[in-house]
């Protein structure tokens, strides 16, 4: 049988070789699988077949049947308990736990020393003294300011006029001797007539009364069971029958992976282009040392060239003058409204009488074209159309077998060989492990020499098979 490694032994597909080589100095090497060179594998590119089924129509040439998936899969059965399935005993697999898991054996405690604290260098400070004056103190000066002296008020004069005693309001406003304007609002006052009061209404001469005649009673209709015997067909039993037609086909594609004869090539897009370089340290560009320009700062700015000091003119005070114009002459008090809206002589409009309307002379015979037109006629009530709630009862048993206990059987669930490794059940005996990081296992039964025990110092350690 030969040797064979742990991904060859497992067959359940959740364990394989860690794949990490062991060098001399008892340490283990970088991994040489890859996932990319594992999972994506060059295959042939070939077209898909469409999985659209065909859009024809199934059409039979039988004639229609009257039995439908009603008649003849729903079949009334006696009601017995459901079926309750009970569950095995829980069981204790034999053997013991492995509880070295891939998180111990690959993440090991470290020892490295406390980092080093770096200092970095302070501001960095010119020895030249700063000279200079900005131009706000060169611009903006404190100037000598006088102080301005306020107006003196004139002195007030008294009038040498007499007083009068009359004010404007009084001397433009004046009264005058005006009739009050009359109302032009229409008299409320009742029209009063001198005629009795008629109390005769429509109501009471053409509406008279009638003595109330008695109620007819119809007469209700006996039960008559009908002497045609039950028929249980319904239109759905005789209507909608079983077809017979052929299983649909699957149209999902085939899920056989693509596989190739071109041997492995572990050769990786990371490997070709992500290669080790040789790193430099970055270019730092040194500025240059700060020089004084020759010759002398000329101070002179354009605020100082065109905008020159002037002597400051004090705006002198106006006075509004008075607004109020006086108009000679007497007033006059004639407007528009006086002259346009004029009260008119207003009369009540009496109601018109319709045109070609003459009242009827005849008597009322208290009948309407409601009862003289609409006549009771005698019916019979209609038949209900609401089918029968019976159920369609049978006597053959009840069948219970269902696709689940038919098709559905119980397996029994045999151990991965890989999880059993390196333990006293195990059918097979470590040997090596190769260059590529594959632990090599023989089964027991050829094993014909055993195997030279040496120190533990010179025992290379060899990671156990890591469980997906």
């Amino acid at each position: 049988m030969g040797k064979r490694c742990v991904c060859e032994i497992c067959n359940c597909g959740r364990h394989h070789c860690p794949h990490r080589p062991w060098r001399p100095g008892g340490d283990y090497g970088p991994c040489m699988i890859t996932s990319y060179n594992t999972s994506y594998k060059q295959h042939p590119i070939a077209p898909r077949e469409s999985c659209k089924p065909d859009p024809s129509a199934l059409r039979s040439e039988d004639p229609l049947s009257d039995k439908t998936t009603f008649r003849t899969d729903y079949i009334k059965h006696p009601l017995e308990k459901p079926y309750v399935h009970a569950h095995d005993v829980y069981k204790k697999p034999a053997g013991e736990i492995d509880a070295l898991t891939s998180y111990h054996r690959d993440y090991t405690e470290k020892h490295a020393p406390p980092a080093q604290m770096i200092k970095h260098d302070g501001q960095k400070h010119l020895p030249a003294k700063f000279e200079g004056e900005p131009t706000y103190k060169i611009d903006y000066r404190k100037w000598p300011l006088e102080r301005v002296q306020p107006k003196a008020q004139d002195a007030w004069v008294p009038s040498n006029q007499p007083f009068e005693g009359q004010s404007t309001f009084t001397r433009d406003y004046r009264k005058y001797n005006e009739p009050p304007r009359k109302s032009i609002k229409p008299s409320q006052a009742t029209h009063m007539s001198e005629a009795p009061f008629d109390g005769n209404t429509g109501y009471r001469d053409d509406y008279i009364r009638h003595p109330m005649q008695a109620r007819e009673q119809r007469e209700k209709e006996l039960y008559k069971p009908s002497n045609v015997p039950f028929d249980g067909m319904t239109t759905f039993n005789r209507d909608y029958t079983k077809k017979h037609g052929s299983k649909t086909e699957s149209c999902k594609p085939n899920a056989e992976a693509f596989q190739s004869d071109a041997p492995l090539d572990d050769l990786t897009t990371f490997k070709n282009d992500y290669r080790k370089w040789n790193g430099e340290r970055p270019y730092v560009h040194q500025h240059e040392s700060y020089k004084k320009p020759d010759g002398e700062i000329d101070l002179n700015t354009t605020n100082r060239i065109q905008f020159k000091p002037h002597p400051p003119q004090r705006v002198a005070m106006m006075k509004p003058g008075d607004g109020r114009v006086m108009f000679p002459g007497e007033f006059e008090g004639l407007t528009n409204y006086k002259s346009d809206y004029k009260p008119w002589g207003i009369h009540r409009e009496q109601p018109k009488p319709r045109e070609g309307w003459v009242p009827n002379n005849i008597p009322f015979d208290g009948t309407p074209t409601y009862k003289a037109h609409y006549v009771p006629h005698s019916m019979l009530p209609p038949k209900s159309l609401k089918p029968d709630a019976s159920a369609m009862a049978s006597d053959a048993p009840f069948d219970d077998a269902t696709m689940y206990r038919t098709e559905f059987t119980k397996k029994h669930a045999d151990i991965c060989p890989a999880a059993i490794l390196d333990t006293n059940v195990s059918k097979y005996s470590y040997v090596e492990t190769d260059q590529r990081g594959h632990k090599q296992y023989v089964p027991l039964y050829e094993t014909t020499t055993p195997l030279r025990r040496t120190s533990s110092a010179n025992i290379p350690k060899v990671p156990r098979a890591v469980f997906a």
